[in-house]
């Protein structure tokens, strides 16, 4: 994680190294620009009003920090937007596995499409919902080969209708 210091010194590092080529793509494109207008948003006026207008959204709630899945591109280093990703469906299978409950009343079958991440589960997700399921929320499993308890717990993100209604929870 980046310092302050770091981040602005790495912003100014990439508009040395990136700036030209973006000026140089807009005259490439032909587009008609008043030059003499050009600004960069660590520019020092432009900058305190980036920092003023990044205050008062933080200040509203509207920017924080969280835990969430990021596009990331390896080779440059840096977060892609989901607008630049191209999502593309595959045919596949999806492997079905009985998770024992512990308290030996039967078991819970899982589909997924990523078996060889099963030594990894932490939980079970089922949709709170969902009718087949509500009674094992709070409830533990025995995750097969590891002999490792893990809990049932209910997210309403689960889709009830697709596999079976089950979601392994497996950390990346």
């Amino acid at each position: 994680e980046l310092g302050r210091e770091q981040f602005l010194e790495r912003a100014w590092q990439w508009k040395e190294n990136s700036g030209g080529s973006i000026v140089n793509q807009i005259r490439r494109l032909g587009l008609s620009v008043d030059w003499s207008r050009e600004r960069f948003t660590m520019d020092e006026g432009l900058s305190k009003a980036v920092v003023e207008a990044f205050v008062k959204l933080y200040e509203a709630g509207l920017i924080y920090r969280g835990n969430y899945l990021v596009n990331w591109c390896p080779a440059t280093q840096s977060a892609v937007s989901d607008l630049e990703v191209d999502n593309k469906e595959v045919d596949g299978n999806l492997w079905h596995f009985r998770y024992p409950l512990t308290d030996n009343s039967g078991y819970l079958e899982v589909a997924t499409t990523r078996p060889e991440t099963m030594l990894g589960d932490t939980a079970v997700a089922v949709n709170p919902n969902d009718e087949r399921y509500q009674h094992l929320i709070g409830k533990s499993l025995m995750l097969p080969i590891m002999q490792r308890e893990i809990p049932i717990i209910a997210d309403e993100l689960v889709d009830p209708s697709f596999g079976t209604g089950c979601v392994k929870v497996t950390p990346a």
